[in-house]
């Protein structure tokens, strides 16, 4: 199967399409738009023809603000795809309505070579990102203080490290740097105490023996700013390494790689990140639709390869949306974290909501498995209209202890969950991590929000979540609606994603008056 091509609509300046034709995988298409001539045949047969049938992943323009720049803008721009030239940027684009509805941005560069060099960076198809943990941490053998993994999620190290910064950690496990793209690291550490570490990252060509091709190296003062690895013509191999210095404790954990898009956002175009105190990050990406209520708010599930999850499936519902994915872990950490994290999320969905000028109700909050907890823990917080949701987990603690006979040896990432909320997996710390969901849930006020639930009858992570959640609803004088499907919880995702867009519909029809598209 061929793959998607990533197209790119050039309106203006110096045709561009030579440049990228030995890229395979951009699809360069040039508009010559004489702007004194408002009858352009060439703009009229794009208008006409082209314009309706093509769907661009990126429009660049160079040149002057027009009324005919605004139709064409109105046919191929939608939120993030459009970038104009910083020369021609003035208040006449500030001021179009039309600027804000599809967030179109200005195009930052330093100079020519650094504008073609940037538009070879972030005209890519897709997203990708994984990750390496820290299990795969070594300690240097000569290192006298105390260290000890918890689970996959840190390795802590407590004791002095000496007076200069000495080699403490290194990675057994690369990270890949795939050719033509820049790469973006970030590690997750927390230090405590007079501590002050070094991370060193080295890029070595693929199949060469120790040719270090560049270095980067980071602080804990660089203002949580990953590095950003330039685009190279060919693959390599990164290693991670870190010295030390001082007294005190330090964590290491997850370390994240990803396709950048430079400062045009994280995975997507609009992407955009937030790091709490601790280094832990979620994403986030609104979308302003057609600006009429209510926003609909998406937490991804489990997801190994980071990146966003459901932007075809809301984009779909016409409505302003908003997608929330969390990379921590292996697949996600269930939205759980610091009470700046946790702050974070409440504030992007609110700020949203402002952006919008939307109520406070307006709002709709949904997710998939994992991300169910993220709808429900948040919502009983936000008091939505609504809430979405398919095979809701809600017991975390009860999912950990349940890999020893449900499922053995399937879905680790809830123990480590449970040790990086409560670092230890005894009963106590179970329940503890089960009642930071109930604790939210029994002091909310429900009692106008409506919860649309699809359910696996057989759930074998979290079997008790319909049946516990019913009753506490019912005692907020909640609205339910229910589908449940006989299987285990991941059995049928099929018939589930059914009932969670059939549930949508309903909700935004009879709550908000919109028809299905």
């Amino acid at each position: 199967m061929e793959k998607k091509k990533f197209r790119v609509l050039q309106i203006g300046g110096k045709d561009l399409t030579r440049i990228f034709e030995s890229k395979k995988e951009v699809e360069w298409l040039y508009l010559d738009l004489t702007l004194d001539d408002s009858e352009n045949t060439l703009v009229e047969e794009f208008k006409n023809d082209l314009g309706k049938s093509v769907k661009f992943d990126f429009v660049f323009v160079q040149t002057k603000y027009s009324k005919v720049l605004m139709e064409i803008f109105e046919l191929v721009s939608k939120p993030y795809n459009t970038y104009v030239d910083e020369k021609y940027w003035d208040e006449s684009f500030v001021n179009e309505d039309l600027i804000f509805q599809k967030l179109i941005r200005p195009f930052h560069y330093e100079n020519e070579k650094d504008c073609i060099e940037k538009l070879q960076a972030v005209t890519f198809a897709g997203q990708y990102g994984d990750e390496i943990s820290p299990k795969y941490a070594d300690v240097n053998p000569n290192f006298e203080g105390n260290a000890y993994y918890n689970g996959n999620y840190s390795l802590t190290l407590s004791g002095n490290f000496g007076q200069d910064l000495k080699p403490i950690v290194s990675w057994k496990n690369s990270l890949f740097y795939d050719q033509d793209k820049v790469i973006q690291v970030w590690p997750e550490f927390t230090v405590e105490g007079n501590v002050e570490l070094e991370y060193t990252f080295r890029v070595i060509e693929g199949g060469t023996l120790d040719r270090i091709v560049e270095e980067y190296t980071m602080t804990q003062n660089d203002d949580n700013v990953p590095i950003e690895i330039s685009r190279k013509p060919f693959n390599a191999y990164i290693t991670v390494s870190v010295k030390a210095k001082g007294e005190g404790i330090i964590k290491f954990g997850t370390i994240h790689k990803r396709w950048s898009r430079l400062d045009m956002g994280q995975f997507i175009l609009g992407g955009q990140r937030y790091v709490d105190k601790c280094n832990e990050e979620f994403m986030y990406y609104f979308n302003p639709g057609d600006m009429k209520p209510p926003l609909n708010v998406y937490f991804s599930g489990y997801r190994p390869a980071e990146g966003f999850e459901g932007y075809f499936m809301m984009n779909k519902l016409g409505a302003p949306f908003l997608l929330i994915s969390d990379p921590r872990i292996e697949g996600g950490a269930f939205y759980l974290g610091s009470e700046s994290y946790q702050q974070g999320i409440k504030y992007v969905i609110n700020q949203s909501l402002e952006k919008l000028g939307f109520k406070k109700d307006e709002l709709i909050l949904s997710g998939l498995s994992m991300g169910s907890f993220g709808a429900l823990y948040y919502g009983a917080q936000l008091n939505p209209s609504a809430i979405i949701v398919g095979k809701p987990l809600v017991n975390v603690g009860n999912i950990a202890n349940n890999m020893k006979l449900l499922r053995p040896y399937e879905f680790g990432t809830s123990l480590d969950v449970l040790r990086a909320n409560e670092h230890d997996i005894k009963k106590l710390n179970i329940d503890n991590l089960n009642n930071k969901f109930w604790n939210v849930m029994e002091n909310a006020r429900l009692c106008d929000t409506t919860f649309a639930i699809a359910y696996m009858e057989n759930d074998d992570y979290d079997p008790d979540a319909f049946e516990d959640l019913l009753p506490v609803l019912t005692k907020h004088k909640a609205r339910v609606m229910s589908r449940g499907v006989p299987g285990r919880h991941n059995d049928d995702s099929r018939t589930i994603g059914s009932w969670f867009v059939n549930f949508y519909y309903i909700i935004l029809e009879s709550k908000f008056g919109r028809l299905r598209i």
